[in-house]
């Protein structure tokens, strides 16, 4: 909880209010310094599982000997069953905070094929559902949410400051909990980058919606890899900007150009 001046009006007035909490967060693998993340200190284990699963680092959580986080420390350490080759060419991501990625290209990604299809009107009702659930946001604003669905709930839920990390901790905490991402729907309150479309792609997702736009980079991906990304999703209207996942009385695909 923070104080602050809230200028409305030519007037200026001192309130109290909670403003979004980030910190680093640095990730240690078998005693080896890996990276630091810029962070929310929200699901941090589920955080960690992911990117690490993400950058292909672990292949599942059976890899994991022992993960200890401490958030106080801002330090995570991970120990595996076996030694890695940690990678090291460091890509500098969109991301609001520049994420961090060693894995972007496409080509490491096979095209998935999916029958998974769904009304516009259930991506409306699930993109609700995610800013209803995102509990963080309703207080802090500042913050990103993420969420998988299977099409008629959300399955898992998870904010962060970098909308990249809320995808990795929605995956991480999937794995823990043994929730399969395939034939899902991921939900992103933030813009779809290539790599936010990549990250889909290694889960196994055939279908991206957000809150706001994808880049042209990840509506070209999503064509090679046969993603439907839709974005700007609002309860009577969105955009269809690549796929075949969506159905508006009959199953439409959006116009290649």
């Amino acid at each position: 909880m923070r104080t602050y001046l809230r200028v409305r009006g030519g007037r200026a007035e001192e309130v109290a209010g909670e403003v979004v909490r980030e910190q680093p967060l640095v990730v240690s693998v078998n005693g080896e310094r890996f990276l630091t993340l810029l962070c929310s200190p929200i699901k941090m284990e589920a955080l960690v599982v992911g990117y690490l699963w993400m950058e292909k680092v672990i292949a599942s959580v059976e890899e994991i000997v022992d993960l200890e986080v401490s958030v106080v420390d801002g330090r995570a350490e991970v120990t595996l069953t076996r030694p890695v080759t940690l990678p090291t060419e460091r890509i500098l991501t969109s991301g609001c905070g520049g994420g961090i990625t060693f894995r972007i290209d496409h080509r490491l990604f096979p095209r998935l094929e999916s029958s998974l299809r769904v009304h516009p009107e259930q991506l409306a009702l699930r993109m609700k559902d995610l800013f209803g659930a995102a509990v963080h946001y309703k207080t802090s604003r500042g913050i990103h949410g993420a969420a998988l669905s299977d099409g008629e709930q959300l399955l898992i839920v998870a904010e962060d400051v970098g909308r990249h990390n809320a995808v990795d901790k929605v995956k991480g905490e999937a794995l823990l909990a043994g929730i399969p991402t395939e034939d899902r729907v991921l939900l992103s309150t933030g813009r779809v980058s290539s790599e936010m479309l990549l990250k889909a792609a290694r889960m196994g997702v055939p279908i991206v919606a957000s809150r706001t736009s994808p880049t042209e980079m990840a509506v070209a991906l999503a064509e090679q890899l046969n993603i439907t990304v839709c974005g700007y999703v609002r309860p009577e209207s969105l955009n269809l900007y690549a796929g075949r996942g969506l159905l508006v009385g009959e199953e439409v695909s959006a116009p290649r150009t």
